[in-house]
């Protein structure tokens, strides 16, 4: 015979409040709820007489930036961040606009460099900013396995003294807090705790997925389940023609469809947006 659950002993042991789950997680369908606020932009769009910005990311949700290696994912996660910080970044990409309305925390992770290489990618969200922001906060967790990787920038987001204003959180990469991309017990276990992690601090959440060879569909199940929930998936290849650029493309997007955009490095190792396509 199966044991009945005792739901009251289990709330009072503290081992789940279902009383508490039941209250957080029902919907008022006649409730008016806001739209998810946009986070960053990237360009506008009519919508009858209106003019709306295209989310790249709404606060609450993640997104993904899916590239091969040396497709120079770093620098466009660079951008991103610094957009949303503001600045002098519109200098770098004018189609990218931040909609903070007031200072809050970035959380920058880089899992797979070491301390050196991982200051530079950083400085760089400072440089194309044009200045310190004292809420941009990174770390370089190349030393932890993944397990410790995981519950540190879980502490981060929903425990640590950011918790309560955080804004914009960078996973480079999504692949270093999994046992395996594809061992489906740890990848979902990741993917819910993103889930888990947008929904609680309502921040928005990018990061970094390799993708296979040869193509732009990123590795393993990791990269299959990430693709499912992503608001916006970010796709970067170097341009076959002319290496010197990277092609952006957006084929998963949640809402407004993205124009595709290039960039390349200039000579002080900053990434220039350009509206041209080179296709």
């Amino acid at each position: 015979m199966v044991k009945k659950i005792d739901i009251k002993n289990m709330q009072t042991n503290g081992v789940f409040d279902f009383n508490k789950m039941h209250n957080d997680s029902f919907v008022d369908v006649n409730e008016k709820l806001p739209y998810p606020p946009v986070a960053l932009s990237v360009g506008e769009t009519n919508l009858g007489q209106e003019r709306y910005p295209i989310p790249f990311g709404t606060f609450g949700n993640f997104s993904c930036i899916v590239g091969a290696s040396k497709a120079k994912k770093t620098f466009i996660k660079s951008l991103i961040l610094a957009s949303f910080i503001g600045g002098k970044s519109t200098n770098y990409a004018s189609d990218f606009k931040s909609h903070r309305e007031k200072d809050m925390f970035i959380l920058d992770f880089d899992t797979e460099q070491g301390k050196w290489h991982s200051q530079r990618v950083f400085r760089r969200v400072i440089d194309i900013a044009g200045g310190n922001y004292e809420m941009y906060k990174p770390f370089y967790l190349r030393r932890y396995d993944y397990k410790e990787r995981l519950q540190f920038i879980e502490y981060c987001i929903l425990e640590s003294e950011y918790r309560n204003n955080i804004g914009f959180v960078n996973i480079d990469g999504f692949a270093d807090l999994v046992k395996d991309v594809n061992d489906l017990e740890s990848c979902n276990s990741l993917v819910q705790s993103m889930l888990k992690w947008t929904d609680i601090s309502q921040c928005h959440l990018t990061g970094i997925l390799h993708s296979n060879y040869d193509t732009l569909k990123p590795t393993g199940h990791l990269g299959s389940a990430i693709l499912k929930k992503s608001e916006t998936v970010c796709n970067l290849s170097v341009d076959e023609n002319d290496p010197k650029y990277t092609n952006v493309t957006f084929k998963y997007t949640r809402s407004f469809p993205i124009d595709d955009f290039s960039f390349y490095i200039d000579d002080f190792g900053l990434p220039i947006a350009e509206k041209q396509k080179h296709f």
